[in-house]
């Protein structure tokens, strides 16, 4: 926190002064969005100089261009296009004028200068005070909220009021289409999680429509298209006496003390991929536009603050005993919220919407890091995050058909179209532990929801299909008494790549079979018409059932009797074990410093792996395994991974390891605040925000679903006095009390259930 300076109440992070570096840096924190679009947390000033900020950039959940990966050499199967999520006009721009004179933090003088991002509210408040060269002050407040209720709306109200009579105040306002994209300080890391975009992307044009300014963009190759509006409203003054090309001047004689008011309200309409839609998407614009302008800056902010009301009253968690920490978790929450896609179509990129790190791609974090937050506080969205994998079946089956694989489907390891966009795949394509995480993730939804409907056609169809692959891509050995094998793979840990049977591949794979045969089971047990439908029209035989009970209980664990350890995979404990002790701090990240062979030579985890697959079959294994292979994982896991943490600490806080747990979990709850990984700048760690959450209620309150019961085994940190959290649980709402002397469990809503408490029946009504 001290090298961003940056202060915190409990729910409020505020940044004082004018420090480029720290407003940079804040760009990301300060990033406000509602999973249909986000816009980073920069500085309105249109000449605002290019040292305040690494990227201004507003983006649209999927909305992406794609252009040809160029390889050294091709090879069949390789991924053929970049799909990259691109910035679209910027709808914060402003430009202020007292006497002539143009306003940003170099001109003048600033003073005064503060940011506040309330998490409670959901809204980012700047103020300061500026005076011009001829001594003439003025005081700027500014207020910019996204809106939930109107999932298209960026909504600014700038208040300047002026020390004095008769000064000349310009405020002009402009829609950034982005022309000077080309000149952006280029990104010379070489890091390969950054994509750097030097260009414009799409073409646009501008038009009217209902009065209203509307700009259509069309992406150069994807052809997606975007209507983008705006609406200006200067309270108590006329209509601005210039308007051209989305820009709009108003200009005023000052009063001193009386406030000039301007509302500002910019639209992102859905994406649509049929031009002959543009009309129909136009018009919708200008309509949002027009009724929310009339409606008011203050009433859409209230409605807004209504929304954030209802979530924190779900989802909020409390903790006694240390404010950094209350607020780095409530920081973390506040942005998962912001981060997922909410219409089935889309899903949460690696740094939701914040940034450009990693191109806007969905990966298996929201699956297994983010999902769970959603899952048990609210559950709606994680029916849409799951549905959109359904959404892009059709092409995880034409995946499999290219990697050779007749029946079933694979899961591209980093997409946003359904495509697989990962030019390296030894850590892309080789990941097929996704198609296992997929179906734990529809296995959980249904088991906790009650979700029969979606378990009966969407959860049944892509289980059946992963199912399919993993059988196909596995085969029975005969040097290993006929265990069925899963060869060539990469697991979670991306330093040990193309391996044979990697131990938690193999764990996701055997489940992802049992939870196939129990839901074709229920299917075929039923009356329900839904699912068996759904078996005849993917053409499901019976034989296939068999098959994947051989498969399930021949699967191959790999498992060092000598050591008494859990092996990562065949060729793990034959590798020699790099030294980190001695390696410089300098050299991490090692990806950034050393070719991949020389990586995967050695024994060295980039992040949880073995201990990952622990975690989540916890109550699979003995607690003195669990130990010894905690113990040897973590000597040999660099964390290169903002995955890895969390899961550490998870474990930790299970084995009773309650110091490391809690260190682990500082790490986790402040690792975008503290730039711990040392690239918040291109986008928040979501993924690890959803381990947060994660390291809060199934760490430290040991939540567990075993069989169709929830269970808890609580520990609390020296250091904290009380912690208290909501669960949702098959229509019930829970609340859980954990305090040093006694848990409490509450049933706020819902029929009454009986929970464990460390294996203790507990009846809730």
């Amino acid at each position: 926190m001290n090298t961003l300076k940056v202060k915190q109440s409990k729910w409020i992070l505020t940044e004082e002064g004018t420090d480029p570096e720290i407003i940079r840096q804040n760009e990301t924190l300060f990033a406000l969005s509602n999973g249909h679009f986000g816009t980073r947390g920069s500085l309105e000033e249109i000449n605002s100089p290019s040292k305040y900020s690494n990227s201004e950039a507003t983006l649209v959940n999927a909305f992406y261009d794609s252009e040809p990966i160029e390889y050294g050499e091709w090879a069949y199967g390789y991924a053929k296009e970049h799909q990259t999520i691109i910035p679209v006009p910027n709808g914060k721009k402003i430009t202020l004028k007292l006497d002539h004179e143009i306003f940003d933090l170099e001109a003048g003088k600033t003073t005064k200068h503060k940011r506040e991002l309330d998490l409670k509210k959901g809204i980012l408040k700047r103020t300061f005070t500026w005076e011009n060269t001829q001594g003439h002050k003025i005081d700027v407040e500014i207020i910019r909220f996204v809106s939930y209720d109107h999932k298209e709306l960026l909504a600014q109200k700038i208040t300047v009021t002026p020390y004095n009579d008769n000064n000349e105040l310009e405020i002009i306002t402009e829609l950034d289409d982005l022309k000077e994209l080309g000149s952006r300080k280029k990104d010379t890391s070489k890091d390969p999680r950054v994509k750097e975009q030097g260009e414009r992307r799409f073409h646009s044009e501008r038009f009217k429509k209902d009065s209203v300014d509307l700009l259509h963009i069309e992406t150069n190759h994807t052809k997606c298209h975007l209507i983008v509006g705006e609406k200006d409203k200067l309270k108590g003054f006329k209509s601005p006496i210039y308007n051209k090309n989305n820009s709009e001047k108003f200009i005023v004689k000052t009063k001193k003390g009386k406030p000039v008011v301007l509302e500002r309200l910019v639209a992102y309409s859905n994406m649509f991929d049929e031009e002959d839609k543009q009309e129909e998407i136009a018009q919708k614009t200008a309509t949002i536009l027009n009724e929310t302008s009339v409606l008011g800056f203050e009433n859409l902010l209230e409605k807004h603050i209504k929304h954030m009301e209802k979530f924190w009253n779900m989802s909020d968690i409390e903790i006694e005993g240390n404010d950094e920490l209350q607020v780095g978790l409530r920081f973390n929450l506040f942005h998962l919220h912001q981060a997922a896609g909410r219409d089935g179509k889309r899903n949460m990129s690696a740094k939701g919407l914040t940034g450009e790190g990693y191109e806007g791609h969905y990966f298996w974090d929201t699956e297994m890091y983010m999902l769970s937050f959603f899952l048990y506080t609210q559950p709606e969205i994680a029916k849409q995050l799951l549905t959109y994998r359904y959404t892009i079946l059709e092409e995880a089956r034409n995946r499999a058909r290219i990697m050779s694989i007749d029946e079933g489907a694979l899961f591209a390891w980093r997409t946003i179209n359904g495509k697989e966009a990962s030019p390296y795949y030894p850590a892309g394509t080789a990941q097929i532990h996704i198609n296992g995480d997929i179906a734990h993730a529809i296995y959980t939804y249904i088991k906790v929801t009650g979700d029969k409907h979606f378990g009966m056609n969407e959860g049944l169809e892509i289980l059946v299909e992963t199912a399919r692959f993993y059988a196909n891509w596995g085969h029975y050995d005969e040097k290993r008494e006929g265990a069925f094998v899963l060869n060539n793979v990469t697991g979670p840990d991306e330093y040990t790549a193309i391996v044979n049977n990697n131990y938690y591949t193999n764990l996701m794979a055997k489940h992802n079979f049992k939870y196939a045969i129990e839901m074709v089971e229920a299917t075929l047990e039923s009356n329900e018409e839904r699912g068996k439908d759904v078996l005849e029209r993917i053409n499901f035989k019976h034989p296939e059932l068999e098959n994947w009970k051989n498969a399930q209980k021949k699967m191959f664990l790999p498992y060092d009797e000598e050591q008494g350890l859990t092996m990562q995979d065949d060729s793990f404990f034959h590798k020699e074990v790099w030294d980190l002790k001695h390696t410089p701090k300098e050299k991490f990240p090692l990806l950034l410093h050393y070719h991949p062979l020389t990586i995967y030579r050695y024994q060295v985890n980039k992040q949880a792996d073995t201990i990952l697959a622990q975690f989540i079959f916890s109550h699979a294994f003995s607690h003195d395994q669990k130990v010894r292979d905690y113990n040897y994982y973590e000597s040999v896991t660099t964390h290169d991974s903002s995955l890895s943490r969390s899961v550490f600490g998870m474990m930790a806080s299970e084995l009773g390891f309650m110091q490391k747990a809690y260190t682990y979990f500082m790490d986790t709850a402040l690792m975008d605040l503290s730039d711990l990984q040392s690239n918040t700048r291109d986008g928040v760690h979501a993924a690890n925000m959803g381990g947060t959450w994660m390291s809060m209620v199934y760490g430290f309150g040991g939540l567990r679903l075993i069989g169709d019961r929830l269970n808890f085994n609580p520990r609390l940190p020296k250091e904290w006095q009380a912690v208290t959290f909501k669960v949702t649980f098959r229509g019930r709402i829970i609340k859980v009390s954990i305090k040093k002397e006694k848990t409490e469990y509450k049933l706020i809503e819902g029929e009454p259930l009986v929970i464990n408490h460390f294996n203790e029946e507990r009846q809730l009504k």
